[in-house]
């Protein structure tokens, strides 16, 4: 379907005007006629959908103390940034040993527990609530070894316009009662379905909760298991699947409280330093680290969370607040959360189809399927 003309033609104007509406709208106006049905599922439509959505927002989830029951499990509630709350979200109390994973375009990916399946990988849509479980990986596991940590990345292959997801599983040596000098890893491509095996990685190393995919590649921070318990990067390219190493900043320690995610559209640093109690800002720019900004001091913050918009970032204070740090200003917003704990995630809408894997079907939004993503 070709989507727009340079002559302006109304039917133009009308497909650029569809294009700005919220998911939700396009959603009901599928039914209008055949021809806006075909519009809103058309590939192009959708990527033309996506760069007009510049409405970047922040889920804020929290729990909260049920006063009017006793010995009941802390109530979940969503809001998003800027705007006011999220509509009719309902929340799955479901198991999980892992938080979101990983995200894309509006694609999120996770470990959740289903009855009768044990652990599967599923994909969710949150704006047009389709989701998928992927099919069971069956990994080959070496005797006397089991599997006792597992990693997971999300991205876009820029080559093919494929979703993958690459799976990186550590396995513990019983023998020697250690983790073993390798990692099992394979990827899943949601058009074909189905997983490949890759090359193990040599690596013995504790990979941290910190990742986000940038450009094409997933990345992860994590701790090498020697003397120093020193930092490193490792990425995964989502078009070649090779995965390469990226040395830190000279300061990066384990000591240190840590975010990695994109700041200004480069791979950064988001590091707080526990003796002067100042926030500093490292940017990779020509695979060098550049100290981009130093800000602070600020007294009572308990770690880093994640990078805003227009050089603004989000911290957590001692007391568990959640706090925005406004450069316009030099100071840190509470936004007075009254709750027991919280997580917040970057949120995009996207029409992006959900095809293959065991169904896709309407769903209530679990707590744990939303993540990281690329920001602004």
């Amino acid at each position: 379907m070709v989507l727009l003309g340079n002559d302006d033609s109304p039917e133009d104007i009308t497909i650029e005007i569809l294009s700005r509406l919220p998911v939700k709208s396009l959603i009901r106006l599928r039914c209008v006629c055949k021809s806006w049905y075909a519009l809103i599922k058309d590939p192009n439509f959708i990527s033309m959908h996506l760069k007009n959505d510049v409405n970047t927002r922040l889920i804020v989830l929290y729990a909260k103390e049920d006063d009017t029951e006793e010995h009941s499990h802390p109530k979940e509630y969503f809001c998003l940034f800027p705007d006011e709350t999220l509509e009719d979200l309902s929340l799955q109390d479901l198991s999980t040993q892992e938080p979101v994973l990983g995200s894309f375009k509006g694609l999120y990916c996770g470990i959740v527990f289903i009855e009768g399946l044990n652990n599967r990988i599923t994909l969710w849509n949150i704006a047009t609530r389709e989701s998928i479980t992927l099919p069971k990986y069956r990994a080959i596991i070496p005797q006397y070894t089991r599997v006792f940590g597992t990693k997971i990345g999300f991205g876009l292959d820029p080559k093919t316009k494929d979703y993958k997801v690459v799976l990186i599983l550590t396995l513990w040596d019983e023998k020697r009662d250690s983790s073993c000098a390798f990692s099992l890893v394979a990827v899943y491509t949601l058009r074909t379905n189905s997983w490949k095996n890759l090359k193990p990685i040599d690596y013995t190393m504790r990979l941290s909760s910190e990742r986000t995919y940038f450009d094409g590649a997933f990345y992860w921070l994590l701790k090498l298991e020697n003397d120093n318990d020193s930092y490193v990067i490792l990425s995964f390219n989502m078009a070649d699947e090779k995965f390469q190493e990226i040395q830190g900043p000279c300061i990066l320690e384990s000591s240190l409280d840590v975010t990695l995610g994109i700041y200004y559209q480069s791979l950064s640093l988001l590091i707080l330093d526990n003796v002067d109690h100042c926030f500093k800002i490292w940017v990779m720019r020509k695979k060098n680290w550049i100290k981009q900004l130093t800000v602070g001091p600020f007294i009572g913050i308990f770690q880093p969370l994640l990078f805003w918009k227009k050089g603004a970032f989000f911290v957590e204070s001692n007391s568990s607040q959640l706090l925005l740090y406004e450069p316009g200003t030099g100071e840190l917003r509470d936004f007075e959360l009254e709750c027991c704990w919280f997580s917040v995630y970057i949120y995009t809408e996207s029409l992006i189809p959900l095809k293959g894997g065991d169904g896709v079907f309407d769903f209530d939004i679990p707590w744990h399927v939303l993540g990281v993503h690329q920001t602004e």
